[in-house]
């Protein structure tokens, strides 16, 4: 006995919508979405911003320095 879902059980919106979403470049969107979020806090907040890039920077500089 199966425990899976039965596709033909869903809603016809549901299926049509997984469906588009797996045809559609969701890695892309997903960085494109991050990034324009990432560009709109900069310019919100743009003195936070660097210091947080400066905090990070300095942190994986100190952590991967070769000696």
């Amino acid at each position: 006995m199966s425990t899976a879902p039965r596709v033909e059980h869903w809603p016809n919106d549901m299926v049509q919508a997984s469906h588009s979403a797996l045809d559609e470049n969701w890695a892309g969107s997903t960085i494109r979405t991050v990034v324009d979020s990432i560009e709109d806090y900069a310019h919100r907040e743009p003195l936070q911003f660097a210091a947080w890039f400066f905090g990070i920077g300095f942190i994986l500089g100190w952590k991967l320095k070769p000696w």
